[in-house]
This record gives C-alpha cells, sequence and structure tokens, in this order.
C-alpha cells in the first residue's frame, strides 16, 4: 500500500502548471525506488491509518478518487486504483474529473478516454495488458469515471453541502475520498493562511462527507498539520519548500 501512494504522490511533481506548461515529465525508470528515496520529503504521513481503514473488511466499499493532473500523475493514479480493486481492498473506484481544464493539465474526460487506449494500444506488452484491462473495469462498471461541475467553480470544499449536495450526497456513500493534488488541498482547507500547526481536521471547516486523505506535493504557500518547529525547519533546509514540489503531505482524517 505504501508504495502505490508514494507513486501516486510523487506522480503530483509532473504537472504542467509548476513548469509554465514546458514539458514535465517522469524520466526515473523504476519509480517505487524514487518513492523509496523520497520518503525523508513527506512531512506528514497517514498511509498507515488510510491502509488501517481500508484493511477491514467492508463488502462493497467504494473507494473515489479526485484527480489533479493527466499524463503520469493520471497513470500513477490508475495504478493506485489497480491495486485497491486486485487486491479486494475496494470493490469500485470512482474517479472525479474535471468538465474543463482549470489549470493546465487538469483531467477531463478526454484525457481519461485517451490515456486508456493509448495503453490498450501500446506496443509495450505489459501496459496493452494493464490499459485492456483497465478498459474491462470501466465496461464492468468496477470503474467510472464522472466530472461534476462543482470542481470548477469559485467554492471551497466546505460550502460543497449547500452549493452541491447532491455531489456531496454522492461523495458521502465512500468508504474513502482520495484527493490529489496542490489546487484539491487548498480548496479543502479553504486556501486560507493557516498556522502549519493548525490540525487537518481543524482546516476542513467541517468539510467531511466521507473518511478522506489528501495526496499532494507543496506548490503553494499553505500546509497544515505539520508538528511545531517543523516549517522553520524545512525553510532552514530548503528556502522553497512550500512551492517547488520537493516536499509532500499524505494526511487523513475520518
Amino acid at each position: 500500500m505504501r508504495c502505490v501512494v508514494q507513486v501516486a504522490l510523487w506522480g503530483n511533481k509532473c504537472d504542467l502548471s509548476i513548469s509554465a506548461g514546458a514539458s514535465n515529465y517522469q524520466t526515473d525508470v523504476n519509480p517505487i525506488a524514487q518513492a523509496t528515496v523520497l520518503q525523508r520529503y513527506v512531512l506528514c504521513d497517514d498511509t498507515s491509518q488510510i491502509w488501517q481503514l481500508l484493511s477491514s473488511p467492508k463488502p462493497g466499499r467504494c473507494v473515489d478518487i479526485v484527480l489533479d493532473n493527466a499524463g503520469f500523475e493520471l497513470f500513477t493514479d490508475l495504478c493506485l486504483a489497480n491495486f485497491l480493486v486486485s487486491s479486494g481492498t475496494a470493490s469500485r473506484v470512482r474517479f472525479r474529473g474535471k468538465l474543463i481544464p482549470w489549470f493546465v493539465s487538469d483531467v477531463t474526460a478526454t484525457d481519461w478516454r485517451w490515456s486508456l487506449d493509448q495503453l490498450a494500444t501500446s506496443s509495450t506488452t505489459a501496459l496493452c495488458q494493464l490499459g485492456q484491462r483497465w478498459q474491462q473495469y470501466l465496461s464492468d462498471g468496477v470503474w467510472q469515471f464522472s466530472a461534476h461541475p462543482f470542481w470548477t467553480l469559485p467554492h471551497d470544499y466546505a460550502s460543497m453541502k449547500s452549493v452541491a449536495k447532491d455531489l456531496y450526497d454522492d461523495l458521502a456513500t465512500a468508504g474513502l475520498v482520495i484527493f490529489k493534488g496542490d489546487l484539491n488541498y487548498r480548496k479543502l482547507v479553504g486556501d486560507l493562511a493557516w498556522p502549519t500547526t493548525t490540525a487537518f481536521s481543524v482546516a476542513l471547516c467541517g468539510f467531511m462527507p466521507a473518511p478522506l486523505c489528501c495526496v499532494r506535493t507543496l506548490k503553494c504557500d499553505l500546509a497544515v498539520g505539520l508538528a511545531e518547529g517543523q516549517a522553520e525547519s524545512t525553510r532552514a533546509q530548503h528556502a522553497d519548500w512550500m512551492i517547488d514540489g520537493s516536499y509532500a503531505v499524505i494526511q487523513f482524517n475520518m
């Protein structure tokens, strides 16, 4: 579990918005080994709590993944979803994309279909097999993709219950909601200048349709849930720690 979550986490570095639209892609031939090396840059890691929830038996468990970027990050999210289904941890995975790309590389339905098609027709046998398996998951309803207008409205997620109750109620049927990336994190905590030691649960401002976690590399001057003095010691080592995607958090609340 830890390996696939961390690969999905560091896939979030491959973001065209942070590179001003320039090519930004995975270059390491072994993402699992890379994730192990990068573990020391994860400032808050609640993976064990997430696994404790998911490993408890629950027939028909559905896991939602609120997507961030297309490209390599989407591939890592698909790999995470594959693990959840193939391990029996989840019976269904619902992917939540956007109707339009709010930022440069946000996943839309077009990106979703193109990615699965490219994998299913790949000349690389392993990728082709994965793509065909994932298309079958989609056909069988094991995987689902949807794009709700709320994801591109100017509201933080604490407003969802009043602004888009249908979406809130749908998320409430999930056993876990995984939010990927920096924009989702900012909207989860209201994009407010919280002290870095503020508890993640407090910063959510009551948004809790289901157990949720955020898997995010830091790309804006906002972070919560850190230990006392952690922000200061990290800044002393790396001045741009909050904005260049070098550090990350995996935070959970239920």
